[in-house]
Formats: structure tokens, C-alpha cells, sequence
């Protein structure tokens, strides 16, 4: 099973994978490709450049490769929507991307989507807390999901009301 939980930062993707892992222990959670590139000392969000995404997608792609029962806080999806908004004026980034990440959306068993707005970003220390920016990248990421038609499941609530919701789902 590869649950891919998408969402822009802030949204509570790491604290449904914890709880989706520490409720289904043979679902390993992969590591966010994002925190590796900043101990790397890679820059990230307005900041990052080209180097540094050639490095995500790589890194993502291994990631996701590693294992067949995961789930992750990060995936291609939400990459390739950091990529399309800050780096749209890089037409061989974006064609990098599209050839090396899309295909790789179809090996998701589960995505799940996990809109902004529901909760203030909590600043840890890695992503921006800009709630504009936040907006931005949740509106990426509902247009991947319908330009390349992937199927996904909205979930809303609590963060006891949303595990739930996948147990339903897992079970």
C-alpha cells in the first residue's frame, strides 16, 4: 500500500502519516525529501533554485522506490506543484519534472488530500507560514490533480476525525 498524502505545508499531512504509522506499523513513513534537502543545505520554498529541485525530484523518486508499504507527508504531486508556482519561467524544469515525476502519480494506491485553510500554520522551522502563498500551492495542486485526472479523497476535520476516516478506508 503507498498512501501519498498531498496538501500545501502546514495542512497536517505529518500528523495524519504519524498517526496512519502508528496505527498500521507495517506502513512505513517515508522521509520528507524536503528536510533531507535542508540538512543537504538546500534552500527551500521562495528561495529554492533550480539545483535544489533537480535534487528533490531525484531524491523523491528514490524515496518512493524504497518501499512497498508507506505512506508520505510529501510526493511527487506536491513537488511538481512547488515546481510549476515557483518556477514557472523554467520551461526545462517543468518538462524535467512532467517526464521524471507524472508517471510515477499512477503507483498510488491512496491519495488523500488534505485542503488549506482548516488550520493555522504552525512554523517548524522548514516551510513558510505565508497563509497567500499556502493558497497558492493548494491551488497547484487541485490542478494537477484534474489536468492529469488522479484520484484522490478529500478529507476534512479534526485530526481524530480524519484518521478515522482513512481507517474506514484501510479497512
Amino acid at each position: 500500500m503507498k498512501i501519498a498524502i498531498i496538501g500545501a505545508q502546514g495542512v497536517g499531512k505529518t500528523t495524519l502519516a504519524q498517526q496512519i504509522n502508528k496505527d498500521y506499523p507495517e506502513i512505513k513513513i517515508l522521509p520528507e525529501a524536503a528536510r533531507l534537502a535542508q540538512k543537504e543545505g538546500y534552500k527551500l520554498d521562495h528561495t529554492a533554485t533550480v539545483e535544489t529541485e533537480l535534487w528533490l525530484i531525484n531524491k523523491q523518486i528514490e524515496l518512493e522506490s524504497t518501499e512497498d508499504n508507506w505512506v508520505a507527508d510529501r510526493c511527487g504531486i506536491d513537488l511538481f506543484a512547488y515546481i510549476q508556482h515557483l518556477f514557472s519561467h523554467e520551461k526545462s524544469l517543468i518538462e524535467f519534472a512532467n517526464k521524471t515525476l507524472v508517471p510515477k502519480f499512477k503507483n498510488y494506491d491512496l491519495v488523500i488530500y488534505l485542503p488549506s485553510g482548516e488550520f493555522a500554520i504552525e512554523d517548524d522551522g522548514l516551510r513558510t507560514t505565508d497563509v497567500k502563498f499556502q493558497k497558492e500551492i493548494d491551488d497547484q495542486i487541485k490542478n494537477i490533480l484534474e489536468e492529469h485526472k488522479i484520484e484522490f479523497v478529500r478529507i476534512v476535520g479534526t485530526p481524530d476525525e480524519r484518521l478515522e476516516k482513512v481507517k474506514e478506508m484501510l479497512n
